[in-house]
């Protein structure tokens, strides 16, 4: 049994290291991306019409108006502890 299972450990390495390998000599050999020169970027661009804003919330603005909602992000973020959080207890 502990042939069988020392065999399939070094099987798994195997086919994992040969598997990456192949997976990135693919990517490696792969075709690029073409890169549009600027004379062709600018011929083949569209504008696009300008969306109105959304409505959200029953047609309010960006101030919460009327809406009771306090949403703000606060300005300070908490200060960063310089201890690790996490401490064992170990001897």
């Amino acid at each position: 049994m502990k042939i069988i299972k020392t065999a399939l450990h070094y099987w798994i390495a195997i086919v994992s290291v040969l598997s990456f390998l192949v997976g990135w000599g693919m990517l490696a050999h792969s075709l690029k991306p073409v890169q549009a020169s600027s004379q062709t970027s600018t011929q083949n661009t569209v504008s696009l019409p300008a969306l109105p804003p959304i409505q959200a919330f029953g047609g309010l603005t960006g101030n919460n108006s009327g809406s009771g909602l306090n949403l703000s992000v606060p300005n300070n973020p908490p200060p960063v502890s310089v201890f690790p959080r996490l401490r064992s207890g170990g001897s």
